[in-house]
């Protein structure tokens, strides 16, 4: 690193009386040369007069870019690219990661920066066992759908009997093996209660009714409630028809389950998949719009702020986001991150870590004068002489 020279020159001030010019034996001696005898001297063993030293080292303001940080078009601040880590800049100034969120759906993950390359990082569950960017991450490790026996629940798992189910080698408890596939015989109707045993088709299904007739508990032909429905008043015992499943799940007096009756006020929510209570309801309690960004001090009173997110990136736009603090609305920004213009808006627009107008703090300003660079929250300084 280069090293600058600061020079700190002092006027000096000197006061001589009169009578030292006039010395007692006649001679005239002058300030200047009675300055020059006052003097100090350096001198070495031999008594030789040496150069007065430098005196101390101090920081001065640098716009040196330390190792692996550089200054990239398309990045406004001065040493603010890393080019083993920054997206936009990968290895080299302008050097873009692939971005399309196509591409994250098809290959199940997304390629970031990772020291100087672009490489392919896998979204949670999946896998790049074969090494091949191009086709993604091409194993889904997720229990319910692992069953690579090759590859059983992470890379390289290899199952000896060539049976991988739920991510581990081997049929799980509660199913057997039928036709080189683990199945749930208790419920199957191609294997009910054994492998090959096929339910007949029941001629007494009855879509009006909202039911149907499967294998349950490995028998054929048990009666069933379609998914949404119920039968509450219990009619399809002892092989009667009936009305079948006449009651919908979303009805109040049987919400998601047979006599869940919901309480004054509150309604069955699909969502929450059971009873709720809407905001500003009797039913509601007081405490909701203590903590809701939606409803924050009122019901419907939404808290502004900018939320804008990268979509299949995981990448957050903002760097903050809004939050209810006991019914009081705010924006909280994200670590290293800053509202310095107190503008919500735009979300948390500072970074910390890079910014010298807001170096480590909002109004912490670097020498701009200098062109003093902000690294990693420090204002960038290198070794300086002062010479006095």
């Amino acid at each position: 690193m280069s090293r600058r020279i600061a020079r700190c020159i002092a006027p000096l001030f000197v006061f001589v009386p009169l009578s030292a010019i006039f010395s007692g034996c006649g001679e005239t001696v002058t300030a200047a040369e009675k300055l020059e005898e006052d003097r100090p001297t350096f001198a070495d063993d031999d008594a030789s007069v040496v150069e007065p030293p430098m005196l101390e080292l101090n920081q001065c303001p640098s716009a040196e870019c330390p190792e692996g940080r550089v200054s990239c078009p398309n990045s406004p601040l001065l040493c603010g690219v890393d080019l083993l880590s920054d997206d936009e800049n990968c290895g080299a100034c302008g050097v873009r990661c692939p971005t399309d969120s196509a591409i994250g759906l098809l290959m199940h993950g997304s390629f970031r920066c990772m020291k100087g390359e672009c490489r392919l990082q896998c979204d949670s569950y999946y896998a790049d066992c074969n090494g091949r960017a191009e086709d993604g991450c091409e194993l889904h490790l997720y229990p319910q759908s692992s069953e690579d026996p090759n590859n059983c629940g992470e890379c390289g798992n290899v199952c000896e009997e060539g049976i991988c189910a739920g991510g581990y080698c081997g049929c799980p408890a509660g199913t057997e093996l039928c036709n080189g596939r683990c199945t749930a015989t208790l419920q199957d109707n191609a294997n009910c209660g054994a492998c090959g045993n096929a339910c007949p088709a029941s001629p007494r299904f009855a879509a009006n009714l909202r039911m149907l007739e499967t294998c349950t508990a490995g028998q054929c032909n048990v009666r069933k409630c379609r998914e949404g429905y119920l039968d509450c008043d219990g009619d399809m015992a002892d092989g009667a028809l009936g009305n079948g499943c006449e009651t919908t799940v979303l009805d109040p007096n049987n919400c998601f389950g047979c006599g869940n009756v919901c309480g004054p006020g509150e309604t069955c929510d699909l969502l929450s998949g059971g009873c709720a209570c809407p905001c500003g309801a009797v039913c509601d309690k007081p405490e909701r719009v203590l903590s809701d960004i939606d409803s924050c001090g009122a019901c419907g009173n939404r808290c502004p702020g900018d939320r804008r997110s990268l979509e299949g990136r995981g990448v957050d736009l903002a760097h903050g986001q809004p939050v209810c603090n006991i019914g009081v609305c705010g924006y909280e920004c994200s670590p290293e991150w800053g509202n310095c213009d107190g503008d919500i808006s735009n979300g948390c627009e500072a970074n910390f870590l890079s910014d010298p107008l807001n170096c480590g703090g909002c109004g912490i300003r670097c020498d701009g004068v200098e062109g003093q660079a902000c690294v990693d929250g420090q204002c960038l300084t290198e070794d300086c002489t002062v010479v006095r």
